[in-house]
């Protein structure tokens, strides 16, 4: 480890070490040569006493040198080793402590993160009084738990007592842009920046390069970290894929878990409203995410709670996962359609009653209640209340309602789009692509009478062709088609797809909704579909996997760190929600929070909480009705077991120009700025200087004597 100087200026002060030469030399008598009889061998004795004088007046200088370089090299402030040396002054320093969901791992003296608060703790009152200090809290959310840089002292060490356990995840980026405004306004620079985490080894983020080059331009940030925890065997839950359509009471629906586990014949268990339904075991140890099927009986309509859970080990926060399953009692479909004209068949424009069938036959009771009306008189009210929005033919939308599509869509709204006419063509690339976010260039296709082509399921896997066997993918590849439109599929997604390569049903997204254009009609003119007996459970199924965007809107899986926040949706509930006061949310632990903020984006209203910290259920309330439930799951990020090595993070972050200088020591008892600027090495160099004018005294004696 080096040696460095607090005032390496005054080493300028080694010059002083001159004097002593320049005076030796000044001061040395000219010998004058006299003549004497002969006095031979008192010659000999006074040449050998010469000799030994000049070689203690040579020791002396030499000794009266050092003494001086050692004086100076104290009153310089050395240090040996020290991880952010060379500071003088008053001292700046960021604490970083990390709170991920990660940090709740349970050690012997306790969790993790109680172990970096009593770390930190620790380091803080080894501080001086002139040094300025602030913290930055690392999980669910990314801050400043300081309003301001404070001076070190009790006060900063009691504001420790404020932080909490999050089962969020570790966000580097927010670290670091945080970090970067506290250091750009530091009281002195350069800052320690000492970072105290387990460091899970979480993929770095894809913008590290940008804030890493903020941070290095706000100022010099020396990065020191502190690392807690060991890794510990385990395994737990990190993702549940729901069905991916609408459910009906009564049927029977799977559902997947990813989940690991480092012991044999891991028990996995389902429950649904507080009810054990299911099990499944993970026979073999993997500690890389593995599917577990569960299958159920889908409960009667409503917004239903479930865990998939596993025997407890150490880091019990992905040990269960909540989710909300949606059951609803009735999916309304507005079935938009061009205006009927006298050329139309009795299956009206583009075949839109043919469709009105399909979904609700015979005005049957079911899930879906259809509600058919002309393009020309839509509204955005119409928008709002539908689950499900499906257009068959339509003629161009105005300005005002192709903004309330695209508003209602971005805003989690679902659409299918059934086009075909040639007529419409225009439209299309005009208007209708360039709302969805798709590329234009639309072209007819018709094939000669008596030609026809047949199309190919290209994701048999699909939600709307999962189950359905291969009897029936046979039967529904087996349409044929006369004529369709050929539209540009960009990066929409393909599922269908005609011989010639034309797609014949794309998927998109656009903003928070989801879309499906298929480029075809349910006339005869257009193919046999509307004949075949695929057609019911065909397009049933199409807008029940559709309808599963919209459903989500007020049953909403997601992570810790984002906000909760919800679209009620018309069959929960009839009430309104003029009085806000009435809007409130309860927290995962079943205590009232904070009242929702009611959000409206065009006539979609939302309801918006705060920050998801801990994993559970949060539950928005008007009165004593639920308007909708927000699963707050753990990342599947903070799942992970295995920790980077202190050293190995480091070279990660060299990467993007971040130096690390070095690790502290383990254990709370760490003197901060002795670790950090080194051990002083002054109290030696002055005694070195005191020992050598001891010497110097000592040799100085024997000189005068003989003189």
């Amino acid at each position: 480890m080096p040696i460095s100087f607090f005032n390496p200026a005054l080493l300028f002060g080694g010059l002083a070490a001159a004097l002593p030469v320049i005076i030796h030399f000044l001061s040395r008598k000219k010998v004058q040569k006299q003549k004497f009889s002969d006095l031979r061998f008192l010659d000999e004795v006074q040449a050998r006493q010469a000799r030994s004088l000049g070689i203690r007046r040579w020791l002396l200088l030499l000794l009266r040198v050092l003494a001086i370089l050692a004086l100076v090299m104290a009153i310089s402030g050395p240090r040996w080793g020290g991880l952010a040396t060379g500071s003088s002054g008053s001292r700046s320093l960021i604490f970083i402590i990390d709170n991920s969901a990660s940090m709740n791992t349970q050690q012997d003296e306790g969790s993790r993160l109680d172990r970096a608060i009593a770390d930190c703790s620790g380091m803080m009152q080894t501080l001086p009084v002139d040094a300025s200090v602030q913290v930055i809290v690392a999980g669910s959310r990314t801050g400043s738990l300081f309003g301001d840089w404070l001076p070190a002292g009790t006060g900063v060490v009691v504001g420790l007592t404020a932080i909490r356990p999050s089962d969020g995840a570790f966000d580097l980026s927010a670290v670091i842009r945080e970090t970067a405004t506290l250091v750009a306004r530091a009281p002195s620079q350069p800052v320690d920046v000492v970072l105290i985490s387990d460091f899970q080894q979480n993929p770095l983020p894809n913008d590290l390069q940008v804030v890493a080059d903020r941070l290095l331009a706000a100022g010099t940030a020396r990065i020191i970290t502190h690392h807690v925890g060991e890794a510990t065997a385990g395994g737990g839950i990190q993702k549940i894929v729901l069905p991916q359509r609408a459910l009906q009471r009564g049927e029977s629906a799977d559902l997947r878990a990813m989940v690991t586990s480092h012991l044999p014949d891991q028990v996995f268990s389902l429950e649904l409203d507080g009810f054990q339904v299911a099990e499944a075991v993970l026979a073999e140890p993997s500690t890389t995410p593995v599917p577990l099927e569960f299958s159920l009986s889908v409960p009667g309509p409503g917004l239903h709670t479930g865990f998939i859970r596993k025997p407890s080990d150490a880091f019990g926060s992905d040990d269960e996962r909540p989710f909300v399953l949606t059951v609803p009692t009735v999916l309304t479909v507005l079935l938009v359609h061009g205006p009927d004209r006298a050329v139309d068949p009795l299956a009206g424009r583009g075949g839109w009653r043919y469709l009105g069938e399909a979904l609700a036959p015979g005005s049957q009771d079911g899930i879906f209640r259809v509600k058919d009306i002309s393009s020309g008189d839509l509204t955005s009210g119409d928008l709002s209340a539908a689950a499900v929005a499906i257009f068959v033919d339509p003629e161009p939308l105005g300005r005002r309602a192709s903004e309330a599509l695209r508003l209602w869509l971005e805003t989690g709204g679902v659409a299918a789009f059934l086009v075909g006419e040639p007529t419409l063509v225009g439209y299309l690339d005009s208007s209708m692509l360039p709302l969805l976010g798709m590329v234009p260039g639309v072209e007819p296709v018709s094939l000669q009478p008596g030609q026809h082509q047949r199309v190919k399921v290209l994701e048999p896997g699909h939600p709307i062709f999962a189950g359905l066997g291969p009897e029936a993918i046979t039967t529904f590849e087996d349409i044929t088609w006369n004529r369709w439109l050929k539209v540009p599929a960009g990066e929409a997604g393909v599922v269908l797809e005609m011989a010639d390569e034309s797609p014949m049903l794309l998927t998109g997204e656009l903003g928070a909704g989801r879309f499906v254009l298929m480029p075809f009609n349910l006339l005869p003119f257009s193919g046999k579909i509307a004949a075949s007996p695929m057609a019911l459970p065909f397009f049933q199924r199409l807008v029940s996997w559709l309808a599963t965007g919209g459903l989500r809107s007020a049953a909403v899986n997601t992570n810790v760190g984002r906000r909760a926040s919800i679209i009620p949706v018309p069959w929960i509930s009839d009430l309104t929600l003029e009085n806000t006061a009435q809007l409130l949310i309860l927290n995962p632990a079943g205590q009232q929070g904070q009242n929702a903020d009611l959000v409206w984006q065009g006539d979609t209203p939302r309801l918006v909480g705060d920050v998801l910290d801990r994993a559970g259920f949060v539950t928005f309330l008007s009165g004593s009705d639920t308007l909708g439930i927000v699963a707050a799951q753990v990342p599947a990020e903070e799942s992970m077991i295995d920790l980077w090595e202190p050293a190995d993070w480091a070279r990660q972050l060299d990467l993007y120009g971040l130096e690390v200088r070095g690790q502290l020591a383990s254990g709370q008892g760490v003197d901060l700025v002795d670790t950090l600027n080194g051990r002083d090495l002054a109290p030696w160099f002055f005694g070195l200087a005191f020992l050598l004018l001891l010497i110097e005294l000592y040799v100085g004696r024997g000189v005068t004597r003989r003189d």
